[in-house]
């Protein structure tokens, strides 16, 4: 335990250090405040990762650095957008949106049950608006995993000598829905990475 204890705080002092010497080399200006953010996350990563180690919830860490990562990018395009042409900001609004439905379909994938995800995002595109960046629905079309099954055997009244076509068997597959517990864990994980109310989130079953 005192081992951990001195590794834990002998990189919180070396990472402290380096963001110090960093920041005094950034000119001050809109760049010195994104870099100030950027390494405030750093510094809080590297106080709470050994013990989510210890704890055993490295998946809560991934999911506090992808959501950091969508918070870090809004900021970015919110500080950059008084000095970018509509032009450029349309860019980097699609860019971060692209981001964001990629996560999305990971993360629908990552339920059990679902085979295939497709997904769309409204935000908010008004780059005078305090909520500029902001998800304002989140719509995902959900493809299940087809479930086999029993062949199921046509029988109909045939002639002696004569072969009926239509006796031949037939294999149907259905698409089970989600279950209510998937889906209300896949809601929950959405409100709390991008900060959408569960009413804004819509999942559909694909046909």
């Amino acid at each position: 335990m005192l081992e951990f204890l001195k590794d834990w705080v002998v990189n919180i002092v070396t990472v402290a250090i380096f963001i110090v010497i960093f920041e005094m080399i950034i000119p001050s200006g809109k760049m010195k405040k994104i870099v100030n953010l950027i390494t405030g996350f750093i510094l809080m990563i590297t106080l709470i990762t050994p013990v989510l180690k210890v704890v055993g919830k490295e998946v809560v860490l991934k999911e506090f650095q992808m959501a950091n990562s969508n918070y870090i990018d809004k900021k970015e395009i919110t500080a950059n957008s008084k000095t970018m042409e509509e032009d450029q900001i349309k860019q980097t609004i699609n860019v971060y949106r692209s981001k964001l439905i990629d996560q999305l379909i990971l993360m629908a994938k990552s339920i059990d049950g679902v085979g295939d995800a497709k997904a769309d995002i409204m935000i908010n595109e008004d780059y005078t608006s305090e909520k500029f960046g902001e998800i304002k629905r989140v719509y995902l079309y959900i493809n299940t995993e087809e479930e086999e099954r029993e062949p199921v055997i046509s029988i109909e009244k045939i002639q002696i000598g004569e072969t009926d076509p239509k006796a031949d068997n037939q294999s149907k597959t259905k698409k089970e829905p989600l279950n209510k517990k998937d889906r209300e864990a896949l809601e929950e994980k959405i409100e709390r990475l991008f900060g959408v109310q569960k009413g804004d989130i819509i999942i559909s079953l694909e046909d």
